[in-house]
């Protein structure tokens, strides 16, 4: 009977792998090339995105709202223009440009770079999701692409921002489709060719070790094999043993039987001995690799802990003199490489000579003694030696620590053989303990001198400094009473009396030292104006700024609650005394800043941070340490001309410890230094109690004018977050075009608080120009860090209404704004006297049928009439052959066919007749933004309303601006 070959062990396992590969390879490299096609258009969009941000980050939005095709010649046209070539040719990009938004869903080109066929200036764009997204303020790519007149494309979008926050363009970047789908179609093609090759190698690897199992399993035949006829020839040998033994001739047939049998219970017990054997020899083995695995594994535990604090670690077998690398410094060229073998004690000794200065090389050759090293870890697990290493010109400190690889008591002989060894720098450590040994040394010398001096010298300085101050404090409060006092006096008694108070509150603390050490200090938990205990500390600190010629500024980085609950006399003797040492060790010209931010809120609760920066004389880095000691100076020449008693930082440290507060220094010589004081203070239930109900904060519109972007921007904060309408300008040209703007809106800024010293044009200098053009309808506040006495008049004549300190609390703000209209009789929000417009004649120019029908029906509420033109031409000569005075005003639509409203109120503008000038002409549109309230003004346009108009706005204009036009 015939039967097939039976297929091999080898065969099977060949066969049933590569199944399984060719099973699961093509699922796991489709999910690949789907990855991998998802992760190629992430970085291709990413890459597009950085280049179109890139670019419009180039750009300035307000430019951008302004041009027009007309533009083309003008140098901010030729700018944008220049900018966005210079960028496509450094970029290597084809089609870059910027879109202009229209507002109605469509798009159109502004100007494009294409040196060949360029899109005109105010030509359709092709809308995608993804510019739309752009428009709205997001950087977006096409997920799709698209086709135009210029072929397939990916486009890249990224908005550019004006001056207040709103999207003046989108640049636009074009990327050819066939580009970007090579792109992703290369990585698919390098996934599924991976696959095949690691597919083709996995067969080999398989094929490979299969060939290799048969073999080891023919190897292990062949032994068993060796094994089993080691077996037989043991059980013959030990047969014919037994049978020379053994007398044949004298033994009968029982006893022939009989030993028969004994052979056979012979050779059955041997058998069974050689397989005892057999079991503790397996057994034996089966220890021995336990042992030598458990041996392995400690030592390569022991070396990969060593390796990961040490920069080099070494196994040295001191029996053989032999060591080996486990891990290099790669910073050093002359160190053995890794897995190298090396004459232990040779190398080691060569080492000493060259790199380890002569005062620790005969330690060193001592403790790298084989003998030496056993004797020492007989006793101790680990054994280290410090030394003072010197490499290429530079000494540092440096450590070898051994350890044994087994314990001596481990051992039968109680030796080790084999040990650990590495190497760590601690040249940081080092020097840090040697300087805190001796800054220890200093302290306590010093701390032994100041106990001895303590007790007098607060004796004296309680009699010396105490009675004075009373006496002037006495003094101040006397002289207050005079009612016969000027403000100025009286303002300037007021600070004498609040810093001599302070003073006095310094003195206190400084006297009860030794019970602040005592802990026997307590604090305060009233509720306090954070607003009035800035300002106490700003005057002083200005005025001490002021005499030496320093700089100084107070910030606030975010919102910061006018009132807390805490100790504030105590928080403020903290920062003044750090303010003035700022000040002591700071030469002119030089600045101090203090900065106060909130870190976080919870619950109840708010934790402020305080951060002084000076840019004196700066303090040594060992010094730092010991800066918080009480009676602590700086050992150095400035200490004769920067005396002290050097206990002002020690109280801080424990007042803000108190307050579970920290306080943090960073100094460098010749820099400058840098306080942090962080505390948490219990918040306040009512923050808003101190403002007057006489203003309605929602109808209140603030215009902040501060060269410094991060102090106009902290205000912006503080007013926007007690619900005040608030802009911000950077510069006075600007604020002043921004007013001209909300002038024309018929919605003018209440209040502009600016700024006095910037560049170019200083606050005194954009009031005079406020007062010029606005005298009445706009309170205007010097807001600034300097102390104002010395320019009251010149701000007076320029019409400055009032100073406000920085850094800003809505507080301030609205005291100061209420206390300017009660003094000047003002209403808080004043209206200007209007015309009756009862009889008044209208002139309406509208090209919608209805949008005039519905105008004309809103003044008729006033008894007012209208005539309608239907077009600008019309407006213009129904005004030219009307009589002098028959309209009493012009409304303009602007966007009308034939004669835009532009034109028509610029050509009205030039007739010959006397009202012609001085008619007030009002545009009604649909166009709210800022540059188009500019070409109202241009054109010669009283005022911009924007559709819908509500009628008593538009009532209160007419009136107002008819009342100026006939009282001119």
């Amino acid at each position: 009977m015939k039967t097939g070959k039976k297929i091999s062990l080898r065969m099977k396992a060949i066969i049933l792998i590569s199944l399984f590969m060719l099973t699961t390879y093509p699922a796991l490299g489709t999910i690949l090339v789907h990855q991998a096609r998802v992760s190629t258009k992430i970085q291709i969009n990413e890459r597009m995105l950085d280049i179109v941000n890139t670019a419009a980050a180039m750009l300035d939005g307000d430019v951008l709202d302004r041009l027009t095709a007309e533009d083309k010649d003008t140098p901010e046209y030729k700018s944008v223009y220049n900018t966005l070539v210079r960028f496509r040719d450094n970029i290597n990009l084809d089609y870059i440009y910027y879109v202009r938004d229209m507002g109605d869903g469509t798009f159109t080109f502004g100007i494009d770079t294409d040196p060949v066929d360029p899109g005109e200036f105010g030509s359709p764009v092709v809308y995608t999701d993804a510019l739309y997204q752009a428009s709205q303020g997001t950087p977006s790519v096409d997920e799709e692409p698209y086709e135009d007149a210029w072929g397939r494309f990916y486009s890249a979008f990224s908005p550019v921002f004006d001056s207040e926050g709103k999207v003046a363009g989108v640049v636009t970047a074009d990327f050819n489709a066939a580009w970007y789908d090579e792109q992703i179609n290369r990585s698919q093609q390098t996934i599924v060719i991976s696959c095949i090759i690691f597919l083709t190698a996995g067969i080999m690897i398989t094929i490979f070790l299969t060939d290799q199992f048969k073999r080891e399993m023919e190897a292990i035949k062949a032994n068993v094999g060796e094994i089993a006829n080691d077996l037989d020839l043991l059980t013959k040998e030990y047969s014919e043993k037994e049978g020379e033994e053994t007398d044949p001739e004298g033994i009968s047939d029982t006893d022939h039987r009989s030993g028969n049998l004994g052979g056979q219970a012979a050779e059955t017990e041997k058998a069974d001995d050689i397989q005892a054997l057999g079991r503790r020899i397996s057994v034996l083995r089966d220890s021995l690799r336990e042992y030598i695995t458990h041996t392995t594994t400690l030592a390569n535990s022991m070396i990969t802990a060593m390796a990961s604090d040490y920069r080099c670690v070494y196994h040295v077998n001191l029996d053989e003199n032999d060591g080996v690398c486990y891990r290099n410094d790669p910073g050093d060229p002359q160190q053995t490489k890794a897995g190298i073998h090396f004459p232990y004690l040779e190398r080691f000794t060569w080492y000493a000579e060259n790199y380890i200065t002569e005062k620790y090389r005969e330690g060193f050759l001592s403790f790298i003694d084989p003998d030496n090293i056993r004797d020492k870890l007989s006793t101790e697990p680990i054994i280290a030696y410090r030394y003072l290493a010197e490499r290429d010109g530079r000494q540092y400190y440096e450590m070898i620590r051994i350890a044994g690889v087994r314990r001596a008591e481990e051992r039968d002989d109680h030796m080790v053989h084999a040990i650990g060894l590495g190497f760590t720098v601690i040249d940081a450590e080092m020097r840090d303990a040697m300087a805190k040994n001796e800054a220890l040394a200093e302290a306590l010398t010093l701390a032994e001198e100041a106990n001895r001096a303590k007790t007098a010298f607060l004796s004296n300085m309680s009699h010396e400094i105490r009675t004075p101050m009373n006496a002037i404090i006495g003094l101040d409060t006397l002289a207050l009473r005079d009612e016969k006092l000027t403000k100025q006096t009286r303002d300037y008694l007021e600070k004498i009396g609040g810093s001599a108070r302070h003073l006095l509150g310094l003195i206190n603390d400084i006297l009860d030292m030794s019970r602040i050490e005592a802990g026997r200090m307590v604090l305060r938990r009233e509720e306090f104006s954070f607003r009035q205990m800035l300002e106490q500390i700003n005057t002083m600190v200005m005025s001490q700024c002021s005499g030496k010629g320093l700089k100084y500024e107070c910030r606030m980085l975010s919102h910061v609650d006018d009132n807390y609950i805490g100790d504030d006399t105590k928080l403020k003797e903290v920062l003044i005394n750090i303010l003035s040492n700022a000040i002591k060790f700071t030469e002119a010209p030089g600045n101090v800043t203090m900065t106060i931010e909130k870190t976080a809120s919870f619950e109840d609760q708010s934790t402020l941070r305080f951060k002084i920066r000076d840019t004196g004389i700066g303090m040594d880095k060992e010094y730092i340490p010991r800066i918080f000691d009480a009676f602590s100076q700086e050992d150095s020449s400035t200490r004769n001309k920067f005396g002290s008693t050097g206990l002002g930082m020690a109280i801080a440290r424990n007042i803000v410890e108190m307050m579970n507060g920290t306080i943090h220094v960073e100094s460098e010589k010749g820099v400058g230094t840098e306080f942090t004081v962080t505390i948490t203070l219990k918040n306040a239930e009512n923050q808003d109690k101190n403002l007057n109900n006489l203003v309605d904060l929602s109808r209140l519109r603030v215009l902040v004018v501060d060269d410094e972007e991060v102090s106009a921007e902290h205000a912006r904060m503080v007013l926007n977050a007690a619900g005040i309408r608030t802009d911000i300008s950077l510069g006075g040209e600007e604020a002043l075009r921004m007013m001209e703007v909300r002038h024309l809106k018929q919605e003018p800024y209440n209040l502009v608080l600016l700024d006095w010293k910037m560049p170019g044009h200083d606050g005194l200098e954009i009031a005079k120009e406020i007062r010029k053009s606005y005298s009445s309808e706009t309170t205007v506040i010097m807001l600034t860090a300097y102390n104002w006495d010395e320019i009251i008049q010149k701000a007076q004549e320029a019409g400055i209404d009032g100073f406000i300190s920085k850094p800003l609390f809505v507080s301030n703000v609205l005291q100061e704004f209420q206390h300017i209209a009660r003094r000047n009789n003002l209403g808080i929000f004043s209206e200007k006297k209007r015309a009756d417009l009862e009889g008044r004649r209208i002139l309406l120019a509208e090209d919608t049928e209805i949008n005039a029908e519905i105008m004309m029906d809103i003044l008729s509420m006033e008894d007012a009439e209208a005539d309608h033109a239907e077009n600008g031409r019309i407006a213009l000569e129904m005004f030219k052959n009307s009589r002098p005075g028959e309209y009493s005003a012009i409304l303009m639509d602007i966007r009308m066919p034939v004669m835009d409203g532009l034109e028509a109120a610029s050509a009205i503008r030039d007739l010959k007749r006397p009202d012609a000038k001085k008619i007030p002409i009002i545009a009604l549109t649909a166009n709210a933004f800022d540059e188009d309230v500019q070409r109202s003004l241009q054109a010669g346009m009283n005022a911009h309303l924007t559709k819908p108009v509500e009628s008593e706005h538009l009532f209160r204009t007419l009136g107002e601006l008819i009342y100026e036009a006939e009282t001119q």
